[in-house]
């Protein structure tokens, strides 16, 4: 029989991912209860309103989008990306011989497959929301776009990936070498600073102005960035473990 520890990476990473793919089932289960909750929340009054009144006449508009659901998955998916890198998950890696660099590149890829999945259940949401306003609504109903764009599916799922990679990445910051725990609270100072003194620097109108294809791609970018740091301070992490 073939030992484990004579395995490729690539099938040790395939086999970890597996592995932490039903192991971290809990958190899709999580998603889900969340969005239940908040499709709940804001049935009656949707997402925003507007109103117009002329005399006796008064009209009131609510509005339903993909906001709230997306909203939701982006702070569940950077929630979900900090508890992955935590020792409590981290230990489940002994049940299958690897390195950290490699056991980082399995959580990266669960990580993205949940984002995928994420945005199916947000989609699902949506349109389970719309066919609970169409049937119970006695009011003028309308449906500004019934298919969903896949261009606004592309942000939906570069945005919950950007941020569980943002979760994956502090979460490894602190788990990681002391130098880098060092800069990550260093940063994270500076950052605050920078936030209350100069806040006119945080600007994100032109970049929400981006077509969603640019938002995407930026998303995407920024997405690889933080993986990227993720598998060097699970290597270096590891080197100066030995």
């Amino acid at each position: 029989m073939q030992s484990l520890t004579k395995l490729s990476p690539i099938l040790i990473i395939k086999k970890q991912v597996k592995w932490k793919a039903k192991l971290y089932i809990s958190a899709l289960s999580s998603l889900v209860i969340l969005q239940i909750i908040f499709t709940l929340l804001f049935f009656n009054h949707g997402n925003a309103s507007e109103g117009y009144g002329r005399g006796n006449v008064n009209v009131q508009f609510f509005i339903y989008s993909l906001d709230v659901y997306v909203m939701v998955a982006m702070l569940w998916a950077f929630i979900t990306g900090l508890l992955f890198s935590t020792k409590a998950y981290r230990r489940d890696d002994l049940a299958i011989i690897s390195s950290q660099a490699s056991s980082a590149i399995a959580t990266i890829l669960v990580v993205i497959l949940y984002s995928m999945i994420a945005v199916m259940i947000i989609a699902a949401s949506y349109y389970i929301q719309l066919i609970g306003l169409f049937l119970r609504q006695k009011d003028a109903f309308i449906i500004d776009q019934l298919i969903i764009s896949p261009s606004i599916l592309l942000v939906c799922f570069g945005s919950i990936c950007l941020f569980g990679a943002v979760g994956l990445l502090v979460g490894y910051c602190f788990q990681g070498p002391i130098i880098v725990k060092l800069a990550t609270i260093l940063f994270f100072i500076v950052s605050l600073f920078v936030l209350i003194v100069y806040p006119e620097f945080i600007n994100l109108q032109s970049f929400i102005l981006l077509s969603n294809l640019k938002i995407s791609i930026c998303c995407f970018l920024l997405a690889i960035l933080c993986f990227g740091l993720t598998i060097w301070i699970a290597h270096q992490s590891e080197v100066s473990a030995l």
